[in-house]
């Protein structure tokens, strides 16, 4: 005879395999015919791929990459939230199937593929936690995982999607200490997995999970308080000790983030770029990149009226409904107590989600721009996790309660609701054979299911078949409608777009000693985060953020030919066509022109140089300057000094750069050249031969 506990160990078994088998199945493509990726839409082709790349080959190289050489004119690499190089998983996944090489785009598929399921679980684990059924749960993890702003993520930025699917873990951590005896500990890893969220690449999933835990905790310590000082104070250790311990776990990254972020440039969308310390523009945080109510088709619809930058809110036809009914009638269904108050929250949420994503058609966008850091959150759009969320456990709500629902929708008038339903039914069938190309198999197959199943619910006897009809018709509509991969057969699949050719063998020959520019016509050509993939060193990259002298110094002047990359030791131009007699032809190989600059300063020289030619001053130098590591951390040069001078590097001046001379420590300097902004690095030397060691400080580097 079984026991309750292995009878509850087989349920919990089969329910956790059909989580990895939808995630599979759903994710076919992707996992095993490769016939799909989410690595070829804009950020995760020109960001995410090349910077898994950078870590990788660094990871296996032996060590992190705090610093990039080889972007920019050197870059504080973990500044940039985005490269998530503190993230346990990235670097996990990137020493067991990264090499010195990089890791090919199939293996951050398959990271995405886990992140799904890890997702498809703690939101499964939301559900049961508050004691929606089996199905329910199941209902609210698919819908939540796989719709809306968690889906549309991952094919746009994985940075952001890997956070969003840690975000039910650490409300699953919360609800189980409010659901249970008060342990502390619960509230720690609510903590740590907030902390997480920082981790793996960006600021605003820790937001909106705080964002939530907050009212959530609002709601619970109001229900629960016995005098209103308590009730203050409670709040404020319950998000205290959330905050703090996300602080602890996220330490790394905050800290050099911070430092990065007090010395850069940040684009905000629109072609708009702020200083640092600037406030994100109203016109950018409250009109742009927010959902119109033109938007609305998109819940009819994955393809119709998209909203800007992939904030998708379609959700599923059939879940649309069923939260719709649930609404509208949750008062009348007699509800058990702790479902009833789990309601009323989760109607909280979606009200400020919904409030949020109108942007400056509400009141709220105002309140929220006038709280410090809040207005961080650049995109009131990405507000629509909250609706994604609470959607998705009302969803689970009605399910759960299905046969209530059941009874409150068809107890009067039950023949002619069952006619519309049928009229209903044989249009969509009607659309889906005759008019497949005016409305997509995608739409009227969903709708055509939904209009099904509300005719089984009122024709089935059979209450316990209604909730695994609503998740098979849930399934049919994610299949119908996949997540935001896009197909390999174009020329922007990573393995095609930053392909190996000749041109970069010959410039990984110069690594350390001259830059590569691109002088394109057809922007979408431009490799812009090329030297994360190669030893190749590029005068720019692609990235939210750039130090704001080094971006200074280039707006001085942006042409080919100019003393600003001749100073920045810019030899190279990459071009998609040839280039007047000015620039002296190299290579060509599929598409690819390369060119040599007349002109360009080495990559170290003397301040009384100023003013030669490149040519005249390698010349000079040569034998005097030689440079004999050069890696993003630590460079090392033998240099003779015939008279005292200051030496000038090509590379940025950044805090946190040491150099010491013949093992003694001597000052790095910000080089004045004229009136450029100061961005290279310099050092005085006296007569004399000296071994020069620059290396970046590593806090908090455990490589």
């Amino acid at each position: 005879m079984m026991t309750k506990t292995s009878t509850n160990s087989a349920r919990a078994f089969w329910l956790y395999s059909f989580l990895v088998y939808a995630t599979i199945v759903l994710l076919l493509p992707v996992i095993f015919s490769k016939e799909a990726s989410f690595c070829i839409k804009q950020d995760n082709l020109h960001q995410a791929y090349p910077f898994y790349n950078k870590l990788a080959s660094s990871l296996h190289k032996g060590y992190l990459p705090v610093w990039d050489a080889n972007t920019y004119g050197g870059k504080n690499f973990s500044g940039e939230l985005q490269t998530g190089i503190f993230y346990p998983l990235n670097i996990v996944w990137c020493l067991v199937f990264g090499s010195v090489q990089g890791i090919d785009v199939y293996y951050i598929d398959l990271l995405v593929a886990l992140h799904f399921l890890i997702c498809l679980i703690g939101m499964y684990r939301v559900g049961s936690i508050f004691k929606l059924s089996a199905a329910g749960s199941i209902a609210a993890a698919l819908v939540f995982s796989f719709t809306s702003a968690v889906a549309a993520r991952a094919g746009g930025q994985t940075c952001i999607f890997f956070g969003l699917t840690l975000l039910p873990w650490a409300i699953y951590f919360l609800a189980r200490y409010y659901q249970e005896p008060r342990h502390k500990k619960w509230l720690v890893f609510s903590g740590l997995v907030a902390g997480l969220e920082i981790l793996a690449g960006h600021m605003q999933p820790f937001f909106h999970t705080i964002l939530i835990s907050f009212i959530l905790i609002i709601f619970f310590e109001y229900r629960d308080r016995k005098s209103w000082t308590g009730f203050f104070l409670s709040i404020s250790m319950s998000l205290g000790l959330i905050v703090i311990f996300a602080g602890l776990i996220s330490l790394p990254q905050d800290y050099y983030a911070a430092q990065y972020l007090r010395h850069c440039y940040r684009s905000v969308g629109g072609g708009t770029i702020i200083a640092p310390g600037q406030k994100i523009p109203w016109v950018i945080y409250a009109f742009r990149f927010i959902i119109d109510p033109s938007n609305a088709g998109n819940l009819l619809g994955q393809g119709y009226a998209q909203p800007d930058d992939d904030n998708l809110i379609y959700m599923g036809i059939l879940p649309l409904a069923l939260v719709i009914l649930f609404v509208i009638t949750h008062r009348s269904l007699q509800l058990i107590r702790e479902h009833l108050a789990l309601t009323r929250v989760i109607l909280i949420i979606l009200a400020c989600g919904i409030l949020s994503v109108l942007g400056h058609l509400t009141f709220f966008s105002v309140l929220l721009y006038k709280i410090p850091l809040v207005s961080v959150v650049r995109q009131l759009g990405r507000y629509i996790i909250l609706i994604s969320f609470s959607a998705s456990i009302l969803a689970g709500l009605a399910i759960t309660y299905l046969g209530p629902l059941k009874e409150r929708l068809f107890q009067g008038a039950t023949r002619i609701k069952l006619y519309v339903l049928l009229a209903l039914s044989l249009n969509c069938l009607y659309l889906a054979v005759y008019r497949p190309k005016e409305i997509p198999l995608a739409v009227s197959i969903p709708f055509l299911l939904t209009f099904c199943f509300f005719i089984a619910m009122i024709q089935m006897e059979k209450r316990e078949w209604l909730p695994i009809l609503a998740i098979s018709v849930i399934c049919v509509d994610l299949y119908l409608n996949p997540v935001s991969y896009s197909s390999v057969r174009t020329p922007s699949y990573p393995t095609l777009y930053y392909g190996r050719n000749r041109i970069i063998d010959s410039l990984e020959k110069d690594y350390g000693k001259y830059r590569v520019d691109f002088e394109m016509q057809d922007y979408s050509l431009v490799r812009r985060n090329l030297g994360d993939m190669y030893a190749i060193q590029t005068k720019f990259g692609y990235g939210a953020t750039v130090n704001q002298t080094y971006l200074d110094f280039l707006n001085t002047d942006w042409s080919a030919n100019s003393e600003v990359n001749d100073l920045l030791n810019v030899k190279y131009l990459i071009s998609d066509r040839r280039l007047d007699s000015s620039f002296i032809f190299k290579d060509s190989t599929r598409g690819w022109y390369l060119f040599e600059r007349k002109n360009c300063y080495p990559r170290a020289y003397w301040k009384r140089q100023l003013g030669m030619r490149g040519a005249e001053i390698e010349k000079e130098n040569a034998g005097k300057i030689q440079s004999l590591v050069y890696s993003d951390l630590y460079q090392k040069l033998l240099v003779d000094c015939d008279s005292p001078d200051t030496l000038i590097f090509s590379e940025n001046y950044y805090p946190g750069w040491e150099c010491t001379d013949n093992q003694r420590e001597t000052t790095i300097y910000p080089a004045k050249i004229r009136n450029y902004p100061p961005v290279f690095r310099s050092i005085v030397l006296e007569k004399g031969r000296h071994l020069v060691e620059l290396r970046y400080n590593k806090v908090f580097y455990w490589f």
